[in-house]
């Protein structure tokens, strides 16, 4: 065994904290003072650079980071590349050894946790608490080098990149240590958070400590010096002896360490076990605003009150839109405008006079950082529901909250385009706001526009439904039905979508526009990278979305709701939909499908259209074949970007039946049985 790749946890702080990390080192502090730490053993990070260097992760994680900062776009999904990169990697025999006859060791006593130990981690300036991961109770070697593999991963997350604010750490350190299980756990702070001058206290529970580090199940916050908050027999009462304990922990630890302490803690047979011990981050009042928005800026300069739960969401969203923004006024392209606010009660009638002047539009979407606390309202009366609105997300202090609003343009028109191999642009346009635009449930008009050539009408496609914008609640287009009507597009909008499309994915690359039309001209919504391009084809556009050849055993899907309620309800889309995401495999109706999947040896899946509830099928299945669809839709790229082949067939899904032995190809649909049938 190596002596710096794999170490004993007790001797973890005898090497630098860049070879073990901040975390395993304390505990091994702990260990040597006498306070009683589970056994362990440090994966160090000179084990994870050897893994990188000797296979192609390293290869993966350097080209993926090397741009994530100047284009935030593509952080998704260049992150979730690097995920797959460590998980399926196989690592070198000699490394697996080590790790695995370290595992064994500690087996050898009973189950066993996976912690990180990241350098970075359980500093005095940031904890990193709750940023990385730690799985267990595990059994088994290969149930133990996997959850690594998944630890190791969640380094790479979004959530560990919105918190570093895109500056990830450059080494990853874990621990295998022996598992506890807790009759009873807490966290123990030795001064009181707020005040930094009481204390000690301790959140307190029964039970699995999971629960209470994520935050997902309730706990008992306790003042230990104060016995008249411990009552003895009552169901949240400590046990015997444990007061005590806890007690002594506190003042001897941070006597031990010289500052004030965040301590995890598990009770076993009347043992007090110490798991985690790092440093108070934020034993202060958070700093006051006066309000502020921004038509440009720097993130990380805009706010400095903690935006708690909603933050990855709030400042994934702005770092995105303010780079597009830029990168669209760099061509002249024009964009709708939007604005974050982080606010106070005192500031919002001024911040509303200001947005007044900056947003354009009627009416206006809010959103109080978390999904669905959307309302859309008129303007004019921003500033009452700015007020009313505050309860929906309030921040780590109380007197402020956090919101984003944004123009809503009465589009009449919406829908994609992409710049072809051949320099083609192709349009897809459908009537503003309809449900099933993204999830390629509806069929568009489709326009091909040549370099210098003129417009072919592929497809005018026939509508039965529009919207229009009402105020409320949610999403505010509302649809009515209406007498059928063909959906043809003006030359000059089309052409102006064609200019815009080839001078973005000209600057961009390979890329993917969401735009929408108003008073004939062309507008941006969005943008996403595409990690392959799309090739040339005319006659094919509608009919080949992914292009390769496929056979296998039919299993048809005929009913698509579930799962595109389930897409819905996770946000599937373009990233974030891997076989790694927990959330989606948790969902018995995405997991239901995947069963279906499995129970057969190479599947041609068959739906109606690319719903993106089948977006985590993409990787299980050999081909799909669907009855419409279009080339742009998020289902679709993903598939071009797996390399799975599909195409669209209609009528297929009335003929074709589970268990039937077809080939797909660009050509078209053929049945491998006895019966030579093709579509």
């Amino acid at each position: 065994m190596n002596d710096i790749r794999v170490v004993p946890l007790y001797r973890a702080d005898e090497h630098p904290v860049l070879l073990t990390g901040a975390k395993a080192q304390a505990l091994a502090r702990l260990h040597r003072a006498g306070f009683r730490v589970p056994d362990g053993v440090c994966v160090t990070s000179a084990w994870f650079q050897e893994v990188m260097s000797r296979t192609g992760i390293g290869d993966t994680v350097e080209q993926n980071l090397r741009d994530l900062s100047a284009v935030p776009t593509g952080t998704g999904r260049a992150l979730e590349l690097i995920r797959r990169a460590v998980i399926q990697s196989p690592w070198p025999a000699d490394l697996v050894e080590e790790a695995s006859a370290a595992a064994q060791s500690l087996l050898d006593q009973g189950p066993v946790m996976v912690r990180s130990s990241v350098p970075v981690e359980d500093g005095a300036g940031q904890s990193y608490a709750g940023v990385f991961h730690s799985e267990g109770p595990l059994h088994t070697v290969p149930e133990v080098l996997s959850s690594l593999a998944r630890c190791w991963a969640a380094l790479y997350s979004a959530r560990c990149y919105s918190y570093s604010r895109g500056r990830l750490p450059q080494e990853y350190a874990a621990f295998l240590q022996t598992w506890v299980q807790p009759q009873a756990h807490g966290v123990l702070f030795t001064k009181d958070l707020f005040t930094s001058d009481g204390g000690p206290v301790t959140d307190f529970a029964w039970g699995s400590a999971t629960d209470s580090t994520s935050g997902e199940g309730p706990t008992n916050r306790l003042l230990l010096s104060d016995e008249a908050a411990l009552p003895d027999g009552l169901p949240d009462a400590l046990p015997d002896g444990l007061r005590e304990e806890l007690l002594s922990l506190a003042k001897r630890s941070e006597e031990l360490f010289g500052l004030p302490l965040d301590v995890e803690w598990v009770w076993n047979e009347g043992l007090l076990h110490t798991l985690q011990a790092r440093p108070i981050t934020h034993g202060r009042t958070p700093a006051k605003v006066t309000g502020g928005w921004w038509p440009d800026s720097d993130v990380s300069g805009l706010y400095d009150v903690d935006l708690g739960n909603c933050r990855a969401r709030f400042e994934g969203a702005l770092q995105k839109h303010i780079w597009l923004r830029r990168q669209c006024a760099a061509v002249g392209v024009e964009t709708y405008r939007e604005a974050y606010i982080v606010y106070g009660e005192q500031d919002v009638r001024r911040l509303a006079d200001d947005l007044a002047g900056y947003l354009r539009t009627e009416f206006v979407q809010i959103n109080w950082g978390g999904r669905g606390t959307g309302t859309v309202a008129k303007l004019a009366d921003l500033a009452d529901h700015l007020l009313r609105g505050r309860e929906r997300n309030a921040l780590s202090d109380p007197a402020f909250s956090a919101a984003h609003i944004g123009e809503i343009v009465p589009a009449e028109a919406s829908g994609f385009s992409a710049l072809l191999g051949d320099g083609t642009v192709i349009v897809e346009a459908f009537p503003a706001g309809l449900p099933g635009i993204k999830e390629g449930g509806l069929v568009p008009s489709v326009f091909t526009i040549a370099p210098g050539g003129p417009i072919v009408r592929v497809n005018i496609a026939e509508f039965s439904r529009r919207c229009h914008i009402e105020p409320g609640e949610g999403w505010w287009w509302r649809p009515e039905d209406t007498a059928p009507y063909t959906f043809d597009r003006a030359d000059g909008e089309v052409l102006d979508i064609a200019r815009i499309t080839r001078d973005l994915c000209g600057a961009l690359g390979e890329a993917r526009l969401e735009w929408y039309t108003a008073d004939g001209r062309a507008m941006i919504r969005d943008v996403s990278l595409e990690g392959r391009g799309l090739e040339a084809r005319t006659a094919d556009v509608g009919r080949v979305i992914s292009t390769g050849i496929a056979a296998g055993t039919v299993l048809a899907l005929p009913d698509l709701s579930e799962l595109d309620e389930a897409a819905r309800a996770l946000e599937v889309s373009v990233v974030g939909f891997g076989m790694d995401n927990p959330a989606v495999l948790s969902d018995d109706r995405i997991t239901a499908a995947i069963d279906a999947i499995r129970q057969k040896n190479g599947v041609i899946v068959v739906a109606e259209y690319p719903s993106a509830g089948l977006i985590p099928l993409v990787d299980l299945a050999s081909g799909f074949v669907f009855e419409r669809g279009n080339l742009l839709c998020h289902t679709a790229i993903v598939l071009r970007e797996r390399g799975v082949p599909a195409i669209v067939a209609p009528g297929a899904g009335k003929w074709l039946r589970d268990g039937m032995k077809v080939e797909l190809s660009p050509a078209g649909l053929a049945v491998l049985d006895p019966e030579d049938r093709t579509c």
